[in-house]
């Protein structure tokens, strides 16, 4: 009788741990992660939108000559150093001219960063001194 409530109260424990340990996972987010690895660079952004989904955020504009669309898909809960992520847990796919260029943090900054001096007036992002 003992054995069974032991086993009870470890299983209701077990089944309340990914509620107190991950408070904020979700299983989209986990399964737009594992999704990325089945992205190609060169692929249309049709062809991105029907592995992932559509895009949670979508941005476009003119940096460094070119122009460039962000789509930004959730992958985690929250930025890591050292990650791919920007803006609390978006992992960003960069394309230019309809085609992906880029995924993540590093790929992202080199399409949005600008040399000093050039940023544009109207930018909503630009580097505060």
């Amino acid at each position: 009788m003992t054995w069974l409530r032991m086993i009870l109260a470890l299983g209701i424990l077990a089944a309340g741990c990914d509620t107190v340990l991950y408070p904020r996972f979700e299983k989209s987010m986990w399964s737009s992660y594992m999704q990325l690895q089945d992205l190609q660079l060169g692929m249309s952004m049709s062809e991105v939108e029907g592995i992932m989904g559509p895009p949670g955020i979508k941005e476009e504009g003119d940096y460094r000559g070119g122009h460039y669309v962000f789509y930004f898909y959730l992958t985690h809960s929250m930025d890591y150093e050292g990650g791919n992520t920007v803006r609390n847990g978006y992992t960003p796919l960069v394309f230019q001219h309809g085609r992906l260029e880029g995924i993540g943090r590093r790929a992202y900054r080199l399409a949005v960063e600008r040399p000093e001096g050039a940023e544009a007036p109207d930018d909503p992002w630009r580097r505060v001194r």
